[in-house]
């Protein structure tokens, strides 16, 4: 690869040698320490080659000496490249002019970049790295991606790991979201177990500590279940204190409710479709003949397309296509058994979503009342077995 790129770079010839002594002609042009290359035999009396503009010059006598005719049949590299273009000034100093801008414009970072973040706003990653200077149109070369993750790090809680890579005109930020873990007690520390949420004691398995509750006790939340206050005979008034360990499983229930519609106004779109479009330079928009949008009842698109080379590539100009879908709105009616399906599995859905995942689903249970309006309601409640237990520090709130 390094040899095909220097001698591009210095220039050489595909010539075409006919005659009776072609290995004389090749033998000769060694000992005089003349390169060939990619030597092709064609038929008995013919060979193409490649050789550099240097050692062509010299295969006159050879070809004379040898009785063989020489002809080019391409030439390549950088020099006659620059032959060709030498008279057309015009061309060359755009051509300079382009590496140039091109060069300065992706010495720039117009593109900032969040990945990973599913509960945190990616608004504050970037209010928080563009007050450190991490914004489009700074120079790339003083962005330290070394400190804006320290300084993410530092800034947001939420955030247990972050990596800022520069690539292109392209700031990339992935980042893990810290998960929330219940606040734990020191192994040194005197503590109880107690209910996180209401529920019924499916079981209790004491590993320190005394039990508070027996299995088909009902308990609220904040009520102790294994103390770890234990009281020692013969000695009421000095019980032990340690630190209680244990698992508690119980029975919880989570409800979800919804209306049972048997009319719905469903959009259908049209097809038809009325686009406005607006030019980005740098940060700047420029609206281009936009036009009230004739539709009563629509969806609204954005599509931004940005000018980039690659993916990692991306120049500070673009445009965004504000495309509109004319929707006509349609009322479906239902019979009663389906729109009860339908309320019953959205009631399920909103249920489930309070549901931890360390929850085992063991059963659901679906009813449907009439409220005072006459409004018929989906109610669903999904019962769980899971551990409810907590750590308390004995004292403490």
């Amino acid at each position: 690869m390094f040899l095909r790129l220097w001698n591009y770079i210095k220039g050489y010839v595909i010539i075409f040698v006919e005659g009776y002594f072609l290995e004389k002609f090749v033998n000769i042009c060694t000992r005089r320490q003349i390169f060939l290359w990619d030597i092709k035999k064609k038929k008995n009396s013919a060979m193409s080659m490649k050789i550099s503009i240097k050692g062509f010059k010299m295969l006159r006598p050879i070809a004379k000496k040898t009785g063989c005719r020489v002809r080019i049949l391409r030439k390549r590299g950088i020099p006659f490249v620059l032959h060709r273009y030498k008279r057309r000034k015009t061309f060359i100093a755009g051509a300079v002019l382009f590496v140039f801008l091109f060069y300065f414009m992706t010495s720039f970072v117009w593109t900032v970049e969040v990945t990973g973040n599913n509960k945190l706003a990616t608004q504050i990653i970037l209010d928080k790295v563009s007050a450190v200077g991490v914004k489009p149109g700074v120079l790339k070369y003083r962005v330290n991606p070394h400190d804006v993750s320290n300084n993410l790090m530092l800034d947001i809680k939420e955030l247990s790991w972050v990596s800022v890579v520069i690539k292109g005109t392209k700031v990339k930020i992935e980042v893990a979201e810290a998960i929330s873990k219940p606040k734990l007690v020191p192994k040194d520390s005197p503590c109880d177990i107690v209910a996180i949420k209401d529920g019924v004691i499916k079981s209790i398995f004491v590993k320190a500590g005394l039990e508070g509750v027996k299995a088909g006790d009902t308990v609220e939340k904040g009520q102790v279940l294994i103390n770890g206050t234990v009281p020692i005979k013969n000695q009421e008034d000095s019980p032990r204190v340690l630190h209680a360990l244990g698992d508690v499983m119980a029975r919880t229930w989570y409800d979800g409710r919804q209306k049972v519609e048997t009319n719905v106004v469903e959009k259908i779109r049209t097809g038809e479709t009325k686009d406005n479009i607006s030019l980005v330079l740098f940060s700047k928009k420029i609206d281009l003949f936009h036009k009230k949008v004739p539709f009563g009842e629509y969806d609204k698109v954005n599509i931004e397309k940005s000018l980039s080379i690659g993916e990692d590539l991306v120049l500070p100009f673009g445009m965004v296509i504000e495309r509109y879908y004319e929707n006509n709105m349609l009322e479906k009616e239902f019979d009663l058994d389906a729109a009860k399906k339908i309320a019953a599995d959205n009631a399920y859905k909103e249920a489930a979503e309070d549901i931890p995942e360390n929850a085992q689903i063991v059963n659901s249970t679906v009813n449907f009342i009439e409220d005072e309006d006459g409004q018929i309601i989906a109610e669903v409640v999904i019962e769980c077995l899971e551990n409810i237990g907590c750590e308390r520090e004995i004292g403490g709130n």
